[in-house]
């Protein structure tokens, strides 16, 4: 459901969404495991009808200079990207991102690269049109080595799952993984991580915020 409040200047619209709040806190085995389901993909919050160059800096923290030098390959549902502070999100939009890739391919998809005119087919055209900037969701899917740089950031700020989704991930995890969640709350109560596979969540969404106890992972957010 989305409910628009009417501001001083514009109106803003807001997702409200039952769901269920997991907050997990994992030693760095397990949170490796969780920063896999970045590689599939993950639903995350935006502010759609903004640019990536806006979703990367504003919405997920990172610093301009990180996203210009680390963040070399960006695909927009599946089309190259050049310029990500042109580039606009919709909603459910997948937008793919990876640290520079080896060898001539690499080098073709790179943003604004020498060889893209190779790759016209797939590179992502400009919209002329305006779209309302609200908040919605987006497909976030992160390879190379970005899960482990910002993909720490993504799973403090908070990853949507569906609620089967969640159970699968539980029931797959060996005992001793579930056993490195040294803390875990559902909508504030104390839970523990292996009775979370057999919980009925009455809802069918889960925000999921995961916190490392390592603070070893680097990442590219901004300093305060």
């Amino acid at each position: 459901m989305i409910a628009t409040f009417a501001g001083p200047s514009k109106n803003i619209r807001v997702i409200i969404m039952s769901h269920t709040n997991l907050s997990l806190v994992a030693e760095p085995k397990l949170f490796e495991k969780f920063l896999q389901l970045l590689q599939k993909g993950v639903k995350v919050t935006a502010q759609v009808g903004s640019t990536v160059l806006s979703f990367l800096c504003d919405d997920l923290g990172l610093s301009p200079e990180y996203v210009d030098k680390r963040i070399q390959t960006l695909f927009l549902n599946g089309k190259a990207i050049d310029n990500p502070d042109t580039a606009l999100l919709k909603e459910d939009s997948t937008l793919a991102l990876s640290a520079a890739m080896p060898g001539l391919l690499g080098a073709t998809l790179r943003k604004g690269s020498y060889y893209a005119k190779m790759r016209s087919e797939i590179s992502y055209q400009e919209q002329s049109q305006s779209i309302t900037v609200r908040e919605g969701f987006v497909l976030l899917k992160l390879f190379n080595l970005l899960p482990a740089e910002i993909g720490p950031a993504v799973l403090e700020r908070g990853i949507w799952l569906r609620r089967e989704e969640l159970n699968q991930f539980l029931k797959e995890l060996p005992d001793e993984l579930a056993d490195m969640c040294t803390e875990a709350k559902v909508d504030g109560q104390a839970v523990t991580l292996k009775g979370m596979a057999e919980k009925d969540l009455k809802s069918e969404q889960v925000l999921l915020k995961v916190k490392s106890i390592s603070s070893t992972a680097g990442n590219g957010r901004k300093h305060s």
